[in-house]
């Protein structure tokens, strides 16, 4: 088959959308199609049309939508991949497809991570309606997903889980030297809630906060360490390979998640995989792994009663051995294409 994936952003930008558009059309190339992506990332410094792992990746900037679209309406293909409601990808991909066969992965979580993206979500929610009844199938990562897409839209989405690659996070544990830590991982952002995890590092003293991640958060997250007085504390780092990211989740006591606005939760499987138990906020996607061994939620943000929680989750043992592999994702949407 000939596949279009079409992505906001694409490697080597660092977000859940991306690395799962990559680890998918890497697959579908391995197992003998013809991937192309086509994403809206374009800046100086990087090339329009590149190849990696076998998939040709063309890049495009917004101010040539118009060259987007037209590309996209021209470039032969059976099928049509729109990644990621809250962004123009799947309107644009509605109306560039053609005759093409379109599917739609929402990555949706039915709110805006602010007051702006909010009301703008609910002004643009009739052209989403409009996008998703032309996509022969809409894709949900997960249960918690699939069930507010059936709501609010009145669709029958179809589950496909987020995929992990085991085989990082599945070493012997890292006997990590120096004080203990709690990490938190994911791009610095309020609605990620590390925020939170910092205000509760006062009470427990014995313990750092290892924070692996980049954002436009990043000053505000160090002033309210200062503020708490446990800037001592808190480590930031980004940029980590694959190995040294497994390290981390391996060496860690506990991962703490409060994220407001997820669809999934990848950190969460890779972190119990790693043998680290997990924190995760009760409300939205992430509550669906409270069902999992070694994994506690929770709504609180109080740093006293969260420090206590945390504490809570140094005694558990995670047991998570057989995860949905990004093998196991490729295959299903292979099935799903040929099936629709």
């Amino acid at each position: 088959m000939k596949i279009i994936q079409v992505s906001p952003r694409f490697p080597p930008n660092i977000g859940g959308v991306e690395h799962h558009v990559a680890s998918i059309s890497e697959r579908m190339v391995n197992l003998g199609h013809e991937v192309t992506i086509f994403t809206l990332d374009k800046r100086k410094n990087t090339p329009a049309i590149s190849r990696e792992n076998g998939v040709e990746i063309r890049r495009f900037s917004y101010s040539h939508l118009p060259k987007f679209l037209y590309a996209i309406l021209q470039t032969p293909s059976d099928i049509l991949h729109a990644h990621n409601y809250h962004s123009l990808v799947p309107l644009l991909s509605a109306i560039s497809k053609g005759d093409k066969r379109l599917f739609v992965t929402s990555h949706y979580h039915g709110v805006g991570s602010t007051t702006y993206t909010n009301i703008l979500l609910s002004l643009y929610k009739p052209f989403g309606s409009w996008c998703l009844s032309r996509a022969k199938s809409v894709i949900a990562v997960s249960d918690w997903e699939k069930n507010l897409l059936s709501n609010e839209f009145k669709i029958q989405p179809t589950l496909i889980p987020n995929g992990i690659d085991p085989s990082p996070f599945q070493q012997p544990p890292f006997e990590h030297e120096g004080r203990p830590y709690i990490l938190c991982v994911g791009r610095l952002e309020p609605y990620k809630g590390f925020q939170h995890v910092i205000r509760a590092m006062q009470f427990l003293p014995d313990h750092d906060l290892v924070i692996v991640g980049s954002g436009n958060y990043m000053s505000s997250l160090v002033d309210m360490a200062t503020r708490s007085g446990v800037q001592n504390q808190v480590i930031f780092m980004n940029n980590l390979s694959i190995s040294k990211l497994a390290q981390m989740y391996s060496g860690a006591t506990a991962h703490v998640a409060l994220s407001t606005h997820e669809s999934y939760g990848l950190t969460i499987g890779e972190s119990l995989l790693s043998g680290t138990p997990c924190l995760v906020r009760k409300s939205g996607a992430l509550g669906d792994w409270a069902g999992h061994q070694g994994c506690l939620s929770t709504d609180e943000t109080e740093p006293k009663i969260l420090s206590n929680l945390i504490q809570e989750c140094f005694s558990l043992t995670p047991s998570y051995t057989q995860p949905t592999t990004w093998d196991d994702v490729a295959k299903s949407l292979l099935d799903l294409y040929s099936n629709e």
